[in-house]
This record gives structure tokens, sequence and C-alpha cells, in this order.
């Protein structure tokens, strides 16, 4: 049996299970969001075993524990409360369920996993994933590179960045929007700076909220990998090739501007797979989604992987068999 967690609008979810239902695996649902309206449970302790059930009340699957073989982690969501109307009593029923989602989750850590509830938030650190990187790139005696990198909320140490490089790039911390003239505006890309407009900032804004910063790399093209078990896929962004401020500087920002039409499928160069084996290795991850620069000097940059992000575009716009392969490792098909 294959556990998938998730919550309803989770559409990566759906072409997978087109291919468990495709070659016959069971599988089993759970959208936490719904727990209380759509489930029913029940978990049991005796002096031989435990086991946890799970019964979907609108399509009649049950879910035992001691089926499940492997689990996929996608996108978890709180449970919503139905038709319970007074504040105090629904935050504590909140705090309890939201909890208990948690305790079902860290139930099944001992399976073959994609994401996982222990791993995944810790995995996000982008200062965990730089100290990760650069130790597997000694282990390697490889020669990618990490960009100079600075997150502090000293004038001082700021100031000495500065001065030793031409660009920055600034990044949120968690942040990806703000509201603007009532309206919430998305900047999760990240901002190219001149050294010297980086002297804006003050010593007051930063002690408010410290800035991650790296220096930046002047590209010649960017890679998306998205590496599933031993199975990894490369795809190679052409993004100079886009609007400056539309994907130039930041990948992400082009999906309206034909970032479909500077996507290659490409082989994965061997010092990437190399490091992409030995980092997940190390961050205890079955899958991860890593973005790395080919930089103008002819060397590969690292610059982060997304332990739970999103690929369903690249196989829309490719072909990648990502659904596929995830379908295959989750059923050990992959052997």
């Amino acid at each position: 049996m294959i556990l998938i967690i998730t919550h309803k609008d989770d559409f990566h979810c759906n072409p997978v299970i087109k291919h468990f239902q495709k070659n016959g695996d069971e599988y089993f649902r759970l959208n936490t969001e719904s727990l209380l309206t759509d489930y029913s449970f029940s978990f049991s302790q005796n002096d031989q075993s435990t086991n946890l059930l799970i019964n979907n009340t609108t399509n009649g699957k049950i879910l035992s524990s001691n089926e499940v073989k492997s689990v996929w982690e996608r996108r978890p969501l709180p449970p919503v409360i139905p038709g319970l109307n007074k504040k105090k009593i629904k935050s504590v029923v909140e705090e309890e369920v939201a909890e208990l989602v948690i305790w079902f989750r860290h139930f099944f850590i001992n399976c073959r996993t994609i994401g996982s509830s222990v791993w995944d938030r810790p995995n996000e650190s982008k200062l965990r994933q730089m100290d990760v990187a650069s130790r597997v790139i000694k282990a390697l005696n490889s020669e990618i590179k990490i960009p100079n990198t600075l997150l502090t909320n000293s004038k001082t140490d700021h100031n000495q960045f500065a001065k030793a490089v031409n660009k920055a790039v600034l990044k949120p911390i968690a942040a990806d929007g703000i509201v603007l003239d009532d309206k919430f505006e998305i900047f999760f890309g990240s901002r190219q700076v001149a050294s010297e407009n980086l002297n804006n900032i003050s010593e007051e804004d930063l002690k408010l909220c410290p800035t991650f910063m790296q220096e930046y790399i002047e590209k010649d093209y960017e890679i998306r990998i998205t590496a599933i078990g031993q199975n990894i896929l490369c795809c190679k962004i052409d993004s100079q090739k886009l609007p400056k401020g539309k994907g130039r500087e930041d990948w992400r920002e082009g999906y309206d501007y034909g970032l479909s039409e500077v996507e290659e499928w490409v082989d994965c160069p061997k010092e990437i797979e190399e490091f992409i084996i030995l980092y997940l290795q190390k961050m205890n991850l079955n899958f991860g989604c890593f973005d790395f620069i080919k930089a103008k000097s002819g060397h590969y940059y690292f610059l982060e992987c997304n332990p739970n992000g999103q690929w369903l575009w690249l196989e829309i716009d490719l072909g990648m068999p990502i659904s596929e392969s995830i379908a295959n490792f989750l059923s050990f098909r992959d052997k």
C-alpha cells in the first residue's frame, strides 16, 4: 500500500496516481484538510502489535498502517473544523487536530518515502543546505562552487560584503510577498543590486530585519534538476534569452514571458550527478529539486535544493517522466 499525504487541490498527485492505477498498485490518498469530514480512523495497541486504520468514507477505501510500504508526503494542510462557531473551543480543537495530523505523519517514518515529515522542514534551511553542500564538494574534491553568501544584522559585515562583490542578489528568508497599496505583491524572485546600492540598507533596517544576500554570478544558463532516488532528470534553462526583470535574473519570473521556450531536457553533468547523490544521502532525502548556475567562468554553482519542490511544469513542458519515476520509486519498481 502506498500512502499519499496531501490536500484535495494538490494536482501534482494526479499523474502519479494514474501510473498507480495503470500498474495495479494499491494506494490511499489522505487529504488532511478533510480529516474530520471525509475519514474515520482509529489507532489500536495491544501486547503484540499496533495498527492505525483510516477509512475514507467517501469512496470506501481503507488504510491499515501494517500494509503501508511507502509514503509520499506532499502538501498536508491543517484539518478544517466543521460546524463549530465558539472561538475559544474552536481554537483548542484546531490545535488538537493539527497536532493529530503531525502524529499521523510521524507514525510512518520507517517506510520508503518521498517527502519527509521529519527532514523536509530542517532541510529547507539555506544555512544547512550551504553547509552540507560545501562538505559534499570537499568530499568529492569537486569544482562545483557556492556563491559568496552573507546573512547578517551587522552593518559592519554588510559593508565589508558590499566592498567585496560587484553585484549582489537579495533573497527572502521566508516571506514570499508584501502588501503594497492594499494589494498583495509576490516578490519571490531574487533581486539583483549593484554593490554601491547595498549601502542604502541602514543599520536600523538590518537590526529590524536581517538580510540574506549572495554574490550575483554572471550566468551562461541555469539548470533545474529533479532527483527521485537514483533517477536524475535535468533541465537546462537558457534564462539569458528572457527579458530583463522577466526571468533573466531569476527564471521563476519568466513563466509568463516565454520560459517554456528556453527549456531543454539534457543529460545531467557527471559532477553534478555525483554531488546530488551524496547530498541527498547526507540530507536523508530521496527527492529534491535542485537549482544550479552555469557561470560564464565555466563553473557550476549550487544555489539551493527544495526537498519538496514543484516539478509538474517540467513534465508538461518537456515530457520529462517525473510522475512515472515517482510512481516507480514508491511502488519499488525502480529496482
